[in-house]
């Protein structure tokens, strides 16, 4: 009998293929100082003006071309003299909800606000992307191929509302090509990873938590990759589990939790909802090689809201 994990594929190796379609964007933007805070650098930055008391003296290096600035940073370059940067464009991405029973407020009966691709696009702003947030699609073979073809203008396309087999995989296969179908992770298991016309197109669950997780997993590498910049890290606790944690054999499970004494409480009873993951302090990894974890495993707890 075969594995159901046995069609997916790890995470890993989707984020590898992901990558490895793109190119980093080589637009650039000269930007004020003022609003540099999380630009990538396209060109070394060296002192323009000397300051003895912070060590600084004229035609001192700074920064390589790809460091991404931080709010610190700016201090530094004001005080040698740079009052602006030539900076790498931010990858432009468009998000396109889909789903016949989606609206974008005053939701009638059988219909339902998008919120989904709504919070996906906050994401991919904090995460250095420029965002087009698009009204919804319904279920249509036409406006959905219209609607990819429109962002192709754009570095990568992410669609969301998409199940295993819909009319949205057979559109873009008809346009392009899918190269993973499937995902060993839980959440996120349904997610596609695409091309058309040599644009990346990420295909993502409706479940604002499965999406979340194919974000943070695949798409924040992705608007890394296009930005040129190395992934930076994210905030990293220590823990121990409060109760057990259970995982199918091959397949990467992603807890959300509460932290308090450094005890990490999983939240959800194995489905988390929405409202668990914005009371969660952090995620909690099971690997694809274990089936579990057990009540006080010491853990890593992954703050995705700060990177």
């Amino acid at each position: 009998m075969t594995d159901a994990t046995d069609d997916l594929t790890a995470i890993a190796d989707a984020r590898d293929t992901l990558t490895t379609l793109v190119e980093p964007v080589e637009r650039t933007d000269t930007v004020p100082l003022s609003v540099a805070e999380g630009r990538v650098l396209a060109e070394e930055l060296v002192a323009r003006e000397s300051s003895p008391a912070d060590g600084i003296a004229v035609d001192d290096r700074l920064f390589a071309p790809g460091h991404r600035l931080r709010s610190t940073d700016l201090g530094l370059l004001k005080v040698a003299g740079i009052d602006d940067v030539l900076a790498v464009q931010r990858p432009t991405v468009g998000v396109v909800p889909t789903g016949d029973e989606l609206v974008q407020r005053e939701a009638g009966a059988g219909e339902r606000v998008e919120t989904t691709a709504f919070t996906l696009s906050q994401h991919v702003d904090r995460w250095g992307g420029k965002v087009t947030y698009r009204d919804t699609v319904g279920e249509d073979r036409h406006a959905l191929r219209a609607a990819i073809q429109r962002d192709l203008t754009r570095d990568a396309l992410v669609v969301t509302g998409v199940t295993a087999d819909d009319l949205v995989h057979e559109v873009v296969a008809d346009l392009g090509s899918i190269h993973v179908d499937g995902v060993a992770s839980d959440p996120g298991q349904t997610v596609a990873v695409a091309t058309v016309e040599e644009r990346p197109v990420l295909l993502v669950p409706e479940s604002p938590v499965d999406c979340l997780v194919a974000a943070v997993q695949l798409l924040r590498p992705l608007v890394a990759e296009l930005s040129g910049a190395p992934l930076p890290a994210h905030a990293h606790h220590h823990a121990a589990l409060s109760e057990p944690v259970e995982s199918a054999p091959g397949v990467r499970t992603l807890v959300p939790v509460e932290l308090a004494d450094h005890v990490a409480t999983p939240l959800g009873d194995g489905e988390p909802t929405i409202r668990d993951v914005s009371r969660a302090d952090g995620w909690v990894t099971v690997e694809e090689s274990d089936d579990g974890l057990a009540a006080e495993a010491s853990v890593g707890v992954i703050d995705w809201e700060h990177a």
